[in-house]
């Protein structure tokens, strides 16, 4: 063999291995492979035929057990108009506030709800709002405590991991603090007389203190946007529960549309801006 046939030789193999090289390395890195091969929960619902909805049962507006034993509330409500547009059966998982972050990530539900906070977006994933809420206190109206200035020393409750337990804890960090699961709990305590004074989303107060004829709620002390929790990264499912809140709460294309109806039906009140300014 000449002299530049050999060299030419040596050249098409290199230049072969480099072409099989570089489409290995294109082919294990390849970030479209990778995205490719990541499944979101959306398809694991259709496959199953079911939608879990991992909500706290721990009073209205949120959700509650009618006297048969019914779960009702509108977060169920806006659960079932979701199951209804994906074409899926709905199963309720009742998940308490401590609860939803962890089982969001054993894959036990498929989405829960809660405010959107920085620490918390560390772990979930959050769809854009669907309610503005805010954190306030109810205490007995007959009792000693009139107002802020009235808490040294008082027993304060709250939900365990809730935004009322985030606010409480700084705000008052020399009180003695009681945590529990519910709301419904929470609020109890304050009846009993087990506890001064609950820290816990405004609008349930208001409806506690509607039914109890006992307690009185003071002034809010933050606003806060609350979204749908699902785990962090499935994009897919994200943006299919950010269309649907979309036509829920507008057009009513796919939906009911009625969201701002069972809003108000649910919560006594209009519902605030979505699109929240902090």
């Amino acid at each position: 063999m000449s002299q530049s046939r050999r060299r030419l030789l040596e050249y098409l193999v290199v230049i072969v291995i480099a072409v099989v090289a570089t489409y290995g390395l294109i082919t294990v890195v390849s970030p479209r492979s990778a995205a490719t091969t990541q499944a979101s929960i959306f398809d694991d619902i259709i496959a199953r035929g079911v939608l879990r909805a991992g909500i706290p049962i721990g009073g209205l507006p949120v959700a509650s057990r009618d006297a048969s034993g019914a779960i009702v509330g509108f977060v169920p409500d806006m659960a079932a108009e979701m199951a209804k547009a994906l074409g899926v059966t709905l199963e309720i998982v009742d998940t308490p506030g401590p609860d939803r972050i962890p089982f969001l990530q054993a894959g036990k539900i498929d989405f829960s709800v809660g405010t959107i906070t920085l620490e918390r977006a560390k772990a979930v994933g959050f769809t854009k709002i669907w309610a503005v809420d805010g954190t306030a206190s109810a205490v007995l109206t007959d009792g000693t405590v009139k107002s802020y200035d009235d808490l040294a020393g008082k027993r304060i409750v709250v939900v365990t991991g809730a935004t009322g337990d985030l606010v409480a804890t700084k705000l008052y960090p020399g009180n003695e603090i009681q945590r529990v699961d519910l709301a419904s709990t929470a609020i109890q305590a304050v009846l009993s007389g087990q506890a001064d004074i609950v820290f816990d989303d405004n609008s349930a107060l208001n409806l506690a203190a509607a039914e109890s004829g006992k307690l009185t709620v003071l002034a809010a002390v933050s606003t806060e946007p609350s979204g749908l929790m699902v785990p962090i990264g499935d994009q897919k499912w994200t943006n299919w529960l950010n269309y649907f809140l979309d036509d829920f709460y507008s057009s009513g294309v796919s939906t009911c549309g009625c969201g701002a109806e069972l809003f108000k039906k649910w919560f006594g009140a209009e519902p605030l801006p979505m699109n929240f300014s902090y």
